[in-house]
């Protein structure tokens, strides 16, 4: 009797042979497919990662770039509100029917339709569009930042070139009652800004300069407003990138 047992044992072991070998099978599946969805992760990671650096890297070099810019907007502000300032002095002083010439006003006179210029910063915009607009994570801060530099800089260079047009339709104006002063501490940079009337009573009654001259100080304080607007944006730009790299 024992044999008989010992062989229903045996058949009954080699009956689940199958089953034992299918289990192993599903666990070794398992088992390598931890091991893939292990290492996606890890790539995903490291991809985030180098994302990430990426990222960074272009922050930093717009908020390098913006820096330089506030920095020459503040003093093409500057540089603008003094000529503004002056033209506005010089229109009363013409308008003043007792006013005598006086060798101070040349200065003056010759800086009647002088402008400064704004050119921005775009290396860290350039290397945010080839990479990719997408590498940024923030859409908020994304879209400021394509507004500052597609948008508003682009106005910004409109701009400028009305500044040029403005001096170029005012410049032979101004010339036909004006002439140009060399002395000897502008003598390395060639023409001084410095202009003395041909007649200064002539001058005070000339309505087509006097004309020229009020139109050319009003556009130069609009650009002054203008400027400041974009200066406020150009600010506030930087401080959310600044906050973004913080994070």
């Amino acid at each position: 009797m024992i044999p008989f047992f010992r062989k229903i044992r045996k058949t009954l072991a080699d009956d689940n042979k199958p089953i034992k070998y299918l289990r192993y099978a599903i666990g070794e599946i398992v088992l390598v497919v931890i091991g893939i969805l292990i290492a996606l992760q890890i790539n995903t990671w490291n991809e985030n990662r180098k994302e990430r650096f990426i990222e960074q890297k272009i922050l930093l070099s717009l908020n390098n770039d913006l820096e330089t810019d506030i920095s020459n907007m503040k003093s093409m502000i500057s540089n603008d509100s003094t000529l503004n300032q002056t033209n506005i002095k010089l229109i009363k002083l013409l308008k003043d029917s007792l006013a005598e010439y006086n060798s101070s006003y040349d200065k003056m006179l010759g800086n009647i339709n002088r402008y400064d210029l704004f050119y921005p910063q775009k290396m860290g915009y350039e290397a945010l569009k080839s990479r990719g607009l997408e590498i940024l994570r923030n859409d908020n801060l994304k879209s400021q930042i394509v507004n500052l530099y597609d948008f508003q800089y682009a106005l910004i260079a409109e701009s400028m070139d009305l500044k040029k047009q403005l001096y170029l339709d005012t410049n032979l104006i101004f010339n036909e009652q004006l002439q140009t002063v060399i002395n000897d501490t502008s003598a390395n940079i060639g023409f001084s800004f410095i202009k003395t009337p041909n007649d200064f009573k002539a001058l005070k009654l000339n309505n087509n300069f006097m004309g020229n001259l009020t139109h050319i100080t009003v556009e130069q304080f609009n650009f002054i407003i203008y400027d400041r607007a974009i200066l406020k944006i150009m600010e506030t730009t930087k401080a959310n990138i600044e906050h973004e790299l913080k994070k």
